[in-house]
């Protein structure tokens, strides 16, 4: 070993010194030489010695399903990784291809925690739980999940969408939805809080127009929309997603259209570029990093056996801007 080289001491005093056992005896000078060589050569216990000296190990593989990853989805993973790095937790990230079993991942490097974002059958749940691994679901479950906190605010977002819409005198909202098949769930929850605003409210129901975010299949959706008589057209458009909102922005202006007087366009996700559309984009901050660090103790809290903490209030606001 270069570091007990180094120190001219033997490589069971670099480990004695390193992981922190006590040292009643190793004289304080065989120690400091010992750090400094640490340092100087940039030296850091491995996961696996780490893992062995705690008895367990502190990887938490992360399982990503074989989806393209948005802004939202991706800022949700880099927020999460570095709640669990300060938390001295060590992040595995892993996509979990079409067909190919779960275990073929956390066998391999048996983490103590397993976040989900995709189910998985309560079959490979089970087989993990009895490894001992703690199993976090982070965005989709079954009949067996309890309510979750990510899923939850869903509908909500949908609900605040056409509550600001509606309070800035509309009556005829869209909707306007993703075809792909991977978020069918997250539109299908803001569609029904969208649906249940305008129950409330005394609207009808939102027109919806389902797309793949392609030039094409946007301009097809406006259409939809726009095909209407005058009297009867949709004012308003509630988007799945900022990207969406962005795509249907541009689409607009290819038309002659503009928000808000033509069209009004609110966004979800409240992503940074929003600040840049043309018009900037009104949206719905759903508060990533309160679930985010939620999660990030659930997590902790698996791991050490401990109660899971309390699931905090989620208050989604309306981001004001100009294009709704």
């Amino acid at each position: 070993m270069q570091v007990a080289k180094l120190a001219q001491v033997s490589q069971a005093t670099v480990s004695y010194v390193l992981n922190d056992k006590p040292h009643g005896r190793i004289p304080e000078e065989t120690r400091r030489r010992v750090l400094e060589a640490a340092r100087e050569l940039n030296y850091a216990p491995s996961a696996a010695a780490r893992a062995l000296r705690l008895g367990r190990s502190n990887l938490v593989l992360i399982v990503l399903p074989d989806w393209p990853l948005g802004y939202a989805m991706s800022g949700f993973i880099d927020r999460l990784t570095d709640h669990l790095e300060q938390m001295e937790l060590q992040p595995v990230i892993r996509r979990l291809k079409q067909g190919m079993p779960v275990g073929d991942l956390w066998q391999s490097i048996m983490p103590a925690a397993i976040l989900l974002l995709d189910d998985v059958g309560r079959g490979e749940r089970a087989a993990m739980q009895s490894a001992g691994v703690f199993v976090a679901h982070g965005l989709l479950w079954d009949e067996d999940h309890d309510d979750n906190p990510v899923l939850a605010r869903g509908s909500l977002v949908g609900a605040l969408q056409v509550e600001h819409l509606a309070a800035t005198g509309h009556r005829r909202i869209g909707f306007l939805a993703p075809r792909a098949a991977h978020d069918q769930l997250f539109s299908r929850l803001r569609i029904e809080g969208a649906e249940a605003a305008c129950l409330d409210l005394g609207l009808d129901r939102p027109q919806v127009q389902s797309a793949e975010l392609t030039p094409e299949g946007i301009r097809a959706a406006l259409q939809g929309w726009w095909a209407s008589d005058a009297g009867d057209r949709v004012t308003a458009v509630c988007a799945y997603s900022d990207d969406y909102a962005f795509a249907l922005l541009s689409a607009m202006r290819e038309q002659g259209l503009r928000a808000p007087d033509d069209l009004a366009v609110i966004g979800a996700d409240d992503i940074p570029l929003g600040l840049f559309a043309d018009p900037p984009l009104t949206t719905i901050d759903h508060e990533q990093e309160v679930v985010v660090a939620h999660l990030a103790q659930v997590i902790g809290a698996g791991i050490r056996g401990d109660a899971p903490p309390e699931t905090p209030p989620m208050h989604p606001t309306v981001v004001i801007r100009q294009s709704a």
